[in-house]
């Protein structure tokens, strides 16, 4: 089982005899709503679970734990590992022992059934009870603040491994949400073209020959995150166009999803990512079953949309045209204000909060005003990002510059 963390207090005497007493406890998840117990004595909440006895492996324990705190049938089919946390501190019993726990933490279903609690004196003492939360956000807070009050390691634990939790569950909520988007795109074999143009891109991060890659590695930038975002845009844009005429949709959604497929090459090699992709787009759509003039329309498409100068040819080829609007709509906004705020920072050992504001005000606010998109569409989108980047820097002004040495430059 993966280590999530480990919690070594170094409050003992390191030759002091070792008391050990492992845990198991249970992530489940029902209805979109997670079961914990709250701990009225703290104010506090944990997953439910509790030692593992002689003889039990972790998981019998912890199926056997949840039925005794909270009345609940685990599905011993569903156990599944999240984690393990270890503990080690000076013994409680025992000035110069130490008491060193592993707590096993298992994602688990639930069925239907409710059987009598058999809650234990200790859990009856602290008022312990199940509850079922909408959001993790709350039970993190309330037991962050037990944290500080108390200080006692387990409530630091619980707290930590449920915000881990809550991360994952966000992720996978936001991929499902995702993953459904990509569905309604249409019948073509979209998720297999992510698919393939994921694996080809790898983990590259680069922007290539623009030559700021450096610094959005630092943010963990993905050229992969952004073709999703990309497609998301094309979608929007093409829907929110009355006249299709001209438009190829599944044509569009293809391309877009290959637009940036030829960074895999230039990231080692350099040169034209466009063009890059020609090769790597023709050939994934020979080879499944797509005729020999549609591909090359396809991609000539991802070879010609960094040629950011056609836009203003008012023969431009509509498809291309989208193509590049979404991608131009990808990464400014608050989306860029966020990237720039990373770019200071990489670029800045200690930047301050008038390095990003004196950042956004030189070059961010400029170049999102410097408008490039030409469809009605296209402009209404932009205008919208831009207003809330407006909002974003005068209150961010407001914020910092009042009493501030710098302010009477302003």
């Amino acid at each position: 089982m993966r280590e999530l963390f480990r919690m070594d207090r170094q409050n003992y005497n390191p030759d002091g005899k070792v008391y050990t007493r492992p845990s198991a406890r249970a992530i489940i998840v029902k209805d979109g709503k997670v079961l914990l117990n709250y701990i009225k004595k703290f104010e506090s909440y944990e997953f439910p679970g509790g030692g593992i006895e002689a003889g039990e492996t972790p998981e019998q324990a912890m199926i056997r734990e949840v039925a005794e705190e909270t009345g609940r049938v685990v599905i011993p089919e569903s156990v599944r590992e999240f984690g393990i946390v270890i503990r080690r501190q000076q013994d409680s019993m025992d000035p110069d022992g130490i008491f060193e726990q592993r707590n096993y933490y298992y994602y688990c279903d639930i069925t239907d059934e409710v059987v009598p609690r058999k809650p234990d004196e200790h859990e009856l003492k602290e008022g312990a009870e199940p509850v079922f939360v909408d959001s993790l956000w709350g039970p993190i807070h309330c037991t962050r603040k037990a944290w500080n009050r108390i200080g006692e390691a387990f409530l630091e634990r619980e707290y930590r491994v449920m915000d881990m939790v809550d991360n994952e569950l966000r992720k996978t909520a936001w991929e499902r949400t995702e993953n459904e988007a990509i569905r309604a795109l249409g019948e073509d074999d979209y998720e297999g073209m992510l698919t393939f143009v994921k694996e080809t891109l790898g983990e590259t991060q680069t922007e290539g020959e623009s030559g700021v890659g450096v610094h959005k590695m630092e943010f963990g930038y993905t050229r992969f995150e952004h073709t999703k975002r990309v497609l998301a845009w094309s979608k929007r844009l093409y829907d929110a166009t009355p006249d299709k005429t001209g438009l190829r949709y599944a044509d569009l959604m293809i391309a877009t999803i290959f637009h940036d497929v030829g960074r895999a090459v230039t990231a080692r090699e350099g040169g034209n990512h466009a063009t890059a992709g020609i090769p790597i787009t023709k050939d994934y759509l020979l080879a499944h079953g797509y005729g020999e003039e549609r591909a090359e329309y396809i991609s000539w498409l991802v070879g010609a949309h960094s040629d950011k100068w056609r836009m203003k040819d008012p023969d431009v080829d509509r498809n291309l045209l989208m193509l590049m609007e979404a991608d131009l709509l990808d990464d400014m906004g608050l989306l860029g204000i966020i990237m720039d705020t990373i770019i200071v920072r990489a670029r800045k050992e200690k930047a301050t909060f008038f390095d990003c504001f004196n950042h956004f005000e030189r070059y961010t606010h400029p170049m999102q005003h410097d408008v490039p998109v030409v469809t009605p569409e296209a402009l209404a989108f932009w205008n919208e990002k831009t207003e809330a980047v407006d909002h974003f820097i005068e209150f961010y002004r407001r914020d910092i510059l009042i009493g501030s040495e710098n302010y009477k430059e302003y």
